[in-house]
Formats: structure tokens, C-alpha cells, sequence
């Protein structure tokens, strides 16, 4: 009998990759969220799964959600409680919303056995590989054919060489190495240099380097969602989510897997078969040998019907992924 698990809503869990600590703390927006969708597990628990809440208090906003943890019999359980009773630790296997050494610390700090937990040395690994510069990899593994018409992003910690790229070209977004639902992100199209240079700069500092892609024109936003297990990548579905023109994640299209690959294959002339191949076998390559769990492909169809088929990796849950588990 599997044993059931304990799901734990982090949606910080890139910021929390950045810093790069144990203790960290993250900013007033990201444990917002973190209240706001507190139960959203519910969504893809299973029955005698439990939840963890990482703040006191919840939104209203989680009826929705409370009202299928109750549907499910889905114990709800704080960092209270666990100061109490660790050994409650004990029924369940950790599945947070994604990994890095500060849920890995609050665990252990609640009692968890270390053994059921990635190691120290498993989540440095896995901060690396969630720095953005991973997409630059993942995009070289895949076959030329679906690379038609993309320009591979770079990574540098000049800010002068970034800023005379923007001066050549202004259709390009500056990224974090670590961000997430479009944070971390600036499209450099119609913002003066007083206001880019300094973005720039900044995030060079904090993070040491800052990534340069290309702006599209788009047509779509998608995704793949994956599960890794032993070094495989199984494809669970396609999720299509909206964006703001500037990238910032707005919710994800409502919709069945045939409906949502119509909406896709509309707005592309690659073949969706052939798309799902080469990023099966560029996530092996890639990440499969470092890393199990959920995992979700970000993409675009521009304007032409080309397809960048890895804009974002997300080592991580993803809200595309909740009703494919």
C-alpha cells in the first residue's frame, strides 16, 4: 500500500531556490499567495492525504478548496500541531509545491526523519538546475526541427553587454536566474535605459547573472506537465494559461486535454506528437538523472506558428499540472 502524503502549498519555493538558505524569508506578496491558496493541494490530494499550513490563518478564498479536502477526508494539519505531536510526520511522505532548503529545514525543525527528505547536497543540485541558464541546455537536446525560427537565449553578469543588446534590439526580455508566475521578468520594449539599466544591475547583484531571450510575438501559451521517476519523464498532459503581455502568469485555460490540444494545434504547424518526443528525451537528458517528481514545460506558439518549445522549466508543481495528477 503507498503511503499517503503530506502536501504543502509553497509557492516561493524560486525565491526560496535564490536565497539559497535554510532560514529565509519570503516577500509579503508570495506568503499572501501562500494564504490565499493555502488548500489548493486539495485539488490533486488523495483521500487520506493530509495538508500542511504554513501560516496561521486562511483566506475565504480556500472554500472552494476546504470544501474538497472534506470531500477527499483530507487531514489539515499546521506547524503547531507538529510542534505537539512530530511523530504525525511519521504517516506521511513530504510533497511540497516544490524543493529547496528552506521547506526542507521547517520540516526537520518539525520533525520530520531526514531520510524521507532530499538531502542538502539533492537541493543544490536541484537550485542549479532550476536557474534559468537550464533552458538554454534543454533547448541544444532538442532536434533542429522543432528549434525553427527560435533564438537560444544567453546568460551574462555584464551589464554593459546585456544593455548593448537591449540598444540593438529592445524586443528581448531580462530574466532573473530564479522567479516565478512572470516576477523576475522585464520586457524591455517601450522602458527608457534610466529604468533598464538599473533592473539590470540589480539583478546581476543579487543573483549573479541575468538572462536574455528574445520577446515573440504570441500566439498561445502552453505547457507540458511530466512526472520524473528513476531517471524517466512521463507526459501527463498539456495545460494552456494566459499571460500578460509582459509575461506575467494571469490563470490557466479550463478546459479537457482534446479541447485544450485543438487550441494548441490552431495555433501552431508543428506536430504536437513530435513536440512531446523531444521534450521527453531532452528531460532525460537533462534532468532525469538528478531529480524525481513533477515537472512543467513552459512554451509559446508566435506569430509565425513556431514554437518555442522550453521558454520556462519548472522543476516544481504547476498550477497547469492540478487536475492532471
Amino acid at each position: 500500500m503507498n503511503k499517503a502524503r503530506l502536501h504543502i502549498f509553497n509557492p516561493d519555493t524560486d525565491y526560496a531556490l535564490a536565497s539559497g538558505r535554510r532560514y529565509y524569508t519570503p516577500p509579503a506578496q508570495m506568503v499572501a499567495l501562500r494564504k490565499r491558496l493555502a488548500l489548493l493541494p486539495a485539488l490533486y490530494a488523495h483521500p487520506g492525504d493530509a495538508i500542511l499550513l504554513l501560516d496561521a490563518g486562511m483566506s475565504e478564498e480556500n472554500t472552494m478548496y476546504a470544501r474538497i479536502a472534506e470531500e477527499k477526508c483530507l487531514r489539515i494539519l499546521t506547524l503547531t500541531d507538529l510542534a505537539g505531536a512530530p511523530d504525525i510526520l511519521e504517516d506521511y511522505i513530504p510533497d511540497p509545491w516544490g524543493w529547496n532548503l528552506s521547506i526542507r529545514q521547517i520540516l526537520l525543525d518539525a520533525g520530520a526523519d531526514p531520510t524521507l527528505l532530499p538531502t542538502t547536497a539533492q537541493l543544490e543540485r536541484l537550485r542549479a538546475l532550476s536557474h534559468r541558464r537550464t533552458t538554454i541546455e534543454f533547448l541544444k537536446a532538442l532536434p533542429a526541427k522543432l528549434m525553427a525560427g527560435i533564438s537560444i537565449p544567453f546568460e551574462t553578469d555584464d551589464t554593459e553587454r546585456a544593455m548593448n543588446t537591449w540598444e540593438e534590439n529592445r524586443k528581448i526580455f531580462f530574466k532573473a536566474p530564479w522567479s516565478s508566475s512572470g516576477r523576475g521578468i522585464l520586457l524591455g520594449d517601450d522602458i527608457e535605459r534610466r529604468h533598464v539599466e538599473p533592473w539590470v544591475r540589480g539583478i546581476i547583484r543579487r543573483q549573479g547573472s541575468v538572462m536574455v531571450e528574445k520577446a515573440y510575438e504570441r500566439r498561445l501559451d502552453f505547457a507540458t506537465e511530466w512526472m520524473m521517476t528513476a531517471g524517466e519523464a512521463r507526459f501527463l498532459g498539456f495545460s494552456v494559461f494566459l499571460t500578460s503581455r509582459r509575461g506575467k502568469y494571469h490563470g490557466n485555460v479550463e478546459a479537457g486535454q482534446e479541447e485544450l490540444s485543438s487550441m494548441i494545434e490552431r495555433a501552431t504547424h508543428l506536430d504536437l506528437d513530435e513536440i512531446v518526443r523531444g521534450q521527453k528525451s531532452a528531460l532525460e537528458r537533462v534532468i532525469g538523472k538528478d531529480y524525481d517528481g513533477p515537472a512543467g514545460i513552459d512554451m509559446l506558439a508566435t506569430a509565425d506558428g513556431n514554437v518555442n518549445c522550453c521558454v520556462e522549466l519548472n522543476i516544481r508543481h504547476t498550477m497547469g499540472m492540478t487536475g492532471l495528477l
